[in-house]
């Protein structure tokens, strides 16, 4: 058989071994992307391909490019192009196209297209006249990152995949100094560690690594994936992601539910440190996993919103050294720090999509919503006459059927006899609320108030009939007056040494520090007071 190769304009293909850097602006991509006439190779036979094994996808498919240029972007579309789902589309391609920017490119637009059988059986004049650049934007799997310098200058990079196409680019709005393309280079792995993550069914939010930018070099970074789901009902996936030097936001919508986690990294005289900020995340992925237990929520959803509450409230910038003046608002003492969680202020919610199981009574759904928040306020005229306030509150509404028979599925029809279940309604709050107030110097309030409760409605089927119906209440309360404990101890003690009353005092504080966190359960709340501050507050008051 034949091959036929064939480039415009010229007759022959030349590929450059580099690809020129170009400082254009993005908002003018014909300047910073010449258009050229789309390269086209047609292969009519499996031995004839072998002329450029990197530009043929299949054998007998001819394929049509935006430019000739050959780089290790392009290399990477042409190894990715036959496949068909979205991770092996994008496998390696965003960490490629960012990785240009430490070899001195600014400026990328690839695209490579399949023409349709139509097209491949008409002339080559047809075939040369399909625009594949035509992909950027219009892709039904996309993700685009945008990241902002310091100086002003936005480079912003866009991957696009459809059934016939495969497109990339990248735009730079300015020049870029040495260290801003050494900066958005090494984000090359946790760009691409994000659209895997996308790519996994179910997917994942993998973005700590995006997380680690340089605050020093870059003011911001954000991240949007699209990826559309294939069966009996299409649908898509989308993921939503920015963080600056006062924010973190992710969002996340899918077939089973969504997910939405907001952090204020703005107060940094609130935060705790690295392990104050560890110990308070392991109290928070327990909260959520009872939730999650307690409500039947999705695991895969539960788990990617872990993931995404982890990487949003970690790695917060370090609090400001013993004496610094204070980047927000006052400086907070030793005693502060005991009542707070040492986490960046918060508020994140996850809801599943709605099931309706049971064809014969439409008001019952199994659903799972859960909501969690902090936050924190400063106020006063001077350090000397200044409150300290943080709340913390998480509420759960879920519904669910269950099955009388443990290990026999349940199966609803519209059939009585298949009306035999447990239907569960839950509804549980918590809240944390700690106060601090100083007066001239002297602290005047600490405060602890906690409360719990939890509410669990079982109504019981048999043979479509209501056999009970129970609604069992729970409600627990806690009111802690802490100024005797926090406050200074008296002068002229007996019996103690300077150094002794330090280190009581210090494992005072620490253990506050963990009591202060959020409960959502009443009878650990009543439970951890008793067993480990009660003794300590009664020994700490008399001994002062």
């Amino acid at each position: 058989m034949t091959s036929v190769s064939s480039l415009s304009p010229a007759a022959g293909w030349t590929p450059s071994a580099t690809r020129a850097a170009d400082s254009a602006s993005y908002k003018t991509p014909a300047a910073s992307a010449p258009a050229s006439t789309p390269s086209t190779i047609v292969a009519l036979s499996g031995q004839d391909a072998a002329v450029d094994p990197t530009r043929s996808t299949m054998k007998g498919s001819p394929i049509v490019w935006e430019s000739g240029a050959r780089d290790g972007v392009s290399d990477q579309i042409a190894t990715n192009f036959s496949a068909r789902s979205f991770g092996g589309r994008f496998s390696g391609l965003g960490a490629v196209l960012l990785d240009q920017l430490k070899d001195g490119v600014r400026n990328v637009s690839q695209a490579v297209q399949q023409p349709s059988l139509r097209v491949q059986r008409d002339t080559y004049a047809e075939l040369a006249g399909v625009a594949p650049a035509g992909l950027h934007g219009n892709g039904e799997d996309q993700v685009t990152l945008s990241v902002t310098t310091k100086s002003g200058v936005e480079v912003k990079l866009s991957l696009d995949s459809q059934g016939d196409g495969l497109a990339v680019r990248m735009m730079t709005s300015g020049e870029l100094s040495d260290a801003e393309a050494s900066a958005l280079g090494d984000l090359s792995e946790a760009f691409q560690d994000a659209i895997d993550g996308m790519a996994q069914q179910p997917p994942k939010a993998r973005l700590a690594g995006l997380m680690q930018f340089d605050q020093d070099v870059l003011a911001s970074v954000n991240l949007h994936a699209e990826v559309r789901v294939r069966g009996e009902q299409e649908r898509s996936e989308t993921l939503d992601f920015q963080a600056d030097g006062a924010q973190r936001k992710v969002s996340f919508s899918g077939v089973s539910g969504s997910l939405d986690v907001k952090v204020d990294t703005s107060q940094l005289s609130a935060l705790g440190s690295p392990e104050r900020q560890a110990k308070a995340l392991g109290s928070y992925m327990k909260q959520f996993d009872q939730a999650a237990s307690r409500g039947h929520g999705d695991a895969a959803l539960m788990g990617m919103f872990k993931e995404a509450f982890t990487a949003m409230s970690s790695n917060a910038a370090a609090p400001p050294a013993p004496g610094a003046p204070p980047a927000d608002k006052w400086r907070l003492a030793a005693e502060d720090r005991a009542m707070l969680t040492g986490l960046p202020d918060f508020s994140a919610s996850i809801s599943q999509t709605a099931k309706f199981s049971n064809p014969m009574r439409s008001s019952e759904r199994d659903g799972f919503q859960y909501e969690v928040s902090q936050s924190t306020t400063q106020t006063g005229a001077s350090q000397d006459d200044r409150s300290v306030r943080q709340k913390q509150q998480s509420r759960l509404s879920a519904s669910f059927h269950e099955t009388l028979v443990p290990g026999v599925p349940l199966r609803l029809t519209e059939k009585v006899e298949s009306q035999n279940y447990t239907y569960h309604q839950i509804e549980d709050t918590a809240s944390s609320d700690a106060q601090m107030a100083y007066r001239e110097g002297k602290l005047v309030k600490a405060s602890l108030q906690q409360a719990a409760s939890q509410s669990t409605h079982i109504t019981k089927f048999m043979m479509g009939k209501v056999e009970s119906d129970v609604t069992t209440p729970t409600n627990h309360a806690l009111m802690r007056d802490l100024l005797s404990v926090l406050g200074p101890y008296k002068t002229g003690e007996l019996g103690m040494t300077p150094e002794k009353k330090a280190e009581q005092r210090q494992q005072l504080l620490l253990g506050l520090s963990d009591d202060v966190l959020l409960q959502s359960y009443p009878g650990q709340m009543i439970s951890l007071w008793q067993a480990d501050v009660q003794p300590k507050v009664a020994d700490a008051v008399a001994a002062g």
